[in-house]
């Protein structure tokens, strides 16, 4: 699966960067599955996946932002998000992924999961019970440490709830990235220490699309995803469900956080 998968991102890597434009990539064609914009790399992206499905008889449903649930007959489904950090690629912010897991119904089923940055090529991987690899480097995510030394990614869009300014004047230093499934993976990296969203618009909380690769990895990795309520997070495949998050590199810090 893994060839196939570095197949996959080869493909779409190189169909958009024939957009050259950031106007035309930004364009957007219709309402997605997901209730967001679809735009034209988005739907580039999602064709490269589902025509390689197709043309390698490979046996997985598709769940992608785009298009929705797509059920070709298979145990296992496809949890993809063709670009995540869409918004990044067309103003040539250098952050933006394709994002795929594969599980069977929930986020927490997910048997692998792949994030690979399509402007540096760094690729996030992991397998259940096998580990988190950096490009092939296995990585583990950081020791607890105080809350005045951490370092964060918070999510600070329009939608930001007001005990997320609070949380930012606790740590050592914040950061947003506008890439979920880069910022939770870096939590497992241990490049950062934790990574929360708190959104008071539900519609601007996080999908599964968004997260179920980057969640293994960070799983893996040693850390853990939880509610903001401390409870362990799970997320149905279904792009109706949002939810807010606490992503830890050590689950000692949920409590201190939260």
């Amino acid at each position: 699966m893994m060839e196939a998968l570095n197949e996959l991102s080869r493909r779409i890597k190189a169909t958009i960067g024939l957009v050259t434009d950031p106007a035309e990539r930004g364009r957007e064609l219709y309402q997605g599955a997901d209730g967001t914009p679809t735009t034209q790399i988005d739907k580039l992206a999602e064709n490269v996946v589902l025509g390689y499905l197709e043309e390698k008889g490979i046996e997985l449903n598709v769940l992608s932002e785009e298009i929705g649930f797509v059920d070709r007959g298979a145990g296992k489904t496809l949890v993809l998000d063709p670009i995540d950090g869409t918004y990044n690629s067309i103003m040539g912010v250098p952050m933006y992924t394709v994002s795929m897991a594969i599980g069977k119904q929930s986020i927490r089923d997910v048997d692998i999961g792949y994030v690979r940055n399509l402007v540096t090529d760094d690729l996030y991987y992991a397998e259940r019970g096998r580990g988190a690899f950096l490009n092939g480097q296995r990585v583990k995510a950081s020791a607890r440490k105080p809350l005045q030394d951490m370092v964060m990614i918070m999510y600070l869009g329009n939608g930001v709830h007001p005990d997320t300014f609070r949380l930012v004047k606790s740590v050592k230093r914040t950061r947003a990235y506008g890439c979920a499934s880069i910022e939770m993976s870096l939590v497992g990296t241990g490049a950062v220490d934790a990574f929360i969203m708190n959104s008071e618009d539900v519609g601007k909380r996080i999908r599964v699309t968004d997260i179920a690769a980057s969640h293994l990895f960070l799983r893996e990795a040693g850390g853990e995803v939880y509610n903001l309520d401390g409870t362990l997070m799970d997320m149905p495949f279904d792009l109706a469900a949002r939810s807010n998050f606490l992503a830890v590199g050590d689950p000692a810090s949920r409590e201190e956080i939260l």
